[in-house]
């Protein structure tokens, strides 16, 4: 039998499963990011909560001091501004995510092509290396016969 086919396009399909996994890599690096910004938002919207609770548990027992106030206004506003921040933070990388997937599903399409093709040419390579087993094997069948002939008719 003969040896196993080569496939010709072999490093091109090398290439193309290289740049999907680099699509890949990209898509899940974006995902940590947006992992990264919700816990961060999350974080801000827990110290939110916290700030206002204390500040309202500061007024209830004492009168506090308008400076004090101020600073704790202030720091909610930033804590705020924080959270619309990671908001736009997000939406920005939903986007970007949405493009990377995209250039992930053409890059598996053109993997898949590849890989199809080279399917297709193991198939093929296989048909015709049974096709040549099964002319060689009628060929000594042949042979044999033709020598069991000869011999019946020598004795």
């Amino acid at each position: 039998m003969a040896s196993s086919p080569v496939f010709r396009f072999e490093s091109l399909l090398r290439l193309r499963k290289q740049r999907e996994d680099e699509k890949k890599r990209a898509v899940a690096a974006r995902l940590r990011r947006i992992a990264d910004v919700r816990q961060r938002q999350d974080n801000l919207r827990n110290a939110i909560e916290l700030h206002s609770d204390a500040l309202r548990d500061a007024l209830r027992e004492q009168a506090m001091d308008v400076d004090q106030l101020r600073w704790g206004r202030h720091w909610l506003t930033h804590l705020r501004r924080g959270v619309l921040e990671a908001e736009s933070e997000l939406s920005a990388n939903r986007a970007m995510l949405a493009q990377e997937r995209n250039l992930l599903v053409e890059a598996r399409k053109q993997t898949q092509a590849f890989a199809r093709l080279k399917e297709r040419r193991r198939l093929e390579f296989l048909a015709e290396a049974a096709r040549r087993e099964r002319i060689e094997a009628d060929e000594l069948t042949t042979a044999r016969f033709a020598y069991a002939m000869e011999s019946e008719e020598r004795s």
